[in-house]
């Protein structure tokens, strides 16, 4: 019986595909876990790996990674699906810890701590306390949210929420569906023991600047507008008072000037509420339906 359906995206370098390919299949049970790779068609394939060791989907160009991924994520044959990028290589027994904080069924995913290759750093995930902003934990602690990459989910819920939003690139989308998560009063946790590693850019994915500070303040706009959804806006003397700070550090000006332009920004105000109120929707109906048969997954009223 399949427990695990691992999504792995091909992004036009075939030595890390491969590198990662090649730990899963040293790595996986044959009879449990499932690989599915998605690219657009110009991965060769120079191995011949037959369907039964990696089943391979075809995607568009036009199809971004959120598109590839949420269309891996409708073909997978398991009840969890896991997302690792190119270059993120696992160990023996990597998901076993995952899959067992899954059993409960008030968690509907759980991310992977991942190690840092040649810094002797391990990556928890976002530092929840600090969303909308996108920051990175380096220590365990109960206020931790994960990323996508590594990311085990229970793919009914994850279909049940809308899948990832592709209206955005995978930071926002990592962050706006964590935001949809607390939102819904759904529980993500993160595993405790680290057996994932791969570059620093590979775990984290775009480095913090101008353009993921708009996308955040983007994210941060649409939800402070919904009633309820817990995240509220600085007003905007404090967001330029922020600004103005951020002018004594290089490293963080791009992204303060970001934000401030992203949370004016209302484009995604009508997507994002529209999501929630689907969710809600969709799992109210799973919740009831669960009820009829003695289980299932809670979500607060």
């Amino acid at each position: 019986m399949l427990r695990l359906s691992i999504i792995v995206l091909h992004q036009d370098d075939d030595a890390k595909l491969e590198s990662t390919l090649l730990s899963l299949l040293e790595n996986r049970n044959e009879k449990h876990h499932e690989i599915i790779l998605v690219h657009n068609g110009s991965y060769n394939d120079p191995y011949g790996l037959s369907v039964d060791e990696v089943r391979m989907i075809h995607a568009s160009d036009r199809n971004g990674c959120i598109d590839q991924i949420n269309a891996a994520v409708s073909v997978a044959r398991s009840p969890y699906v896991q997302i690792l990028f190119p270059g993120v290589t696992v160990e023996t027994n990597w998901c076993e810890e995952a899959l067992e904080l899954l059993t409960s069924p008030d968690t509907v995913c759980v991310g992977s701590p991942c190690k840092v290759e040649s810094e002797n750093k391990v990556l928890y995930g976002l530092d929840q306390s600090a969303l909308p902003h996108r920051r990175f934990a380096q220590k365990q602690n109960n206020r931790i949210a994960p990323v996508l990459c590594g990311t085990i989910f229970r793919k009914k819920i994850l279909q049940l929420v809308g899948g990832l939003n592709s209206l955005l690139p995978r930071e926002g989308a990592e962050v706006e569906l964590q935001l949809l998560f607390e939102a819904m009063e759904l529980e993500s946790k993160i595993a405790t023991v680290s057996r994932l590693s791969g570059p620093r850019r590979t775990i984290e994915g775009r480095d913090i600047g101008y353009e993921t500070g708009r996308q955040c303040g983007q994210i941060a706009c649409a939800f402070g507008l919904v009633e309820g959804s817990g995240v509220e806006i600085d007003s905007l003397a404090k967001q330029l008072s922020h600004l103005a700070g951020g002018l004594m550090s290089p490293k963080t000006v791009a992204e303060r000037l970001g934000w401030v332009m992203g949370v004016r920004d209302r484009s995604l105000a009508n997507n994002i509420r529209d999501r929630l109120i689907s969710a809600a929707e969709r799992l109210d109906e799973a919740v009831e339906e669960e009820r009829n048969h003695s289980s299932g997954y809670r979500r607060a009223a």
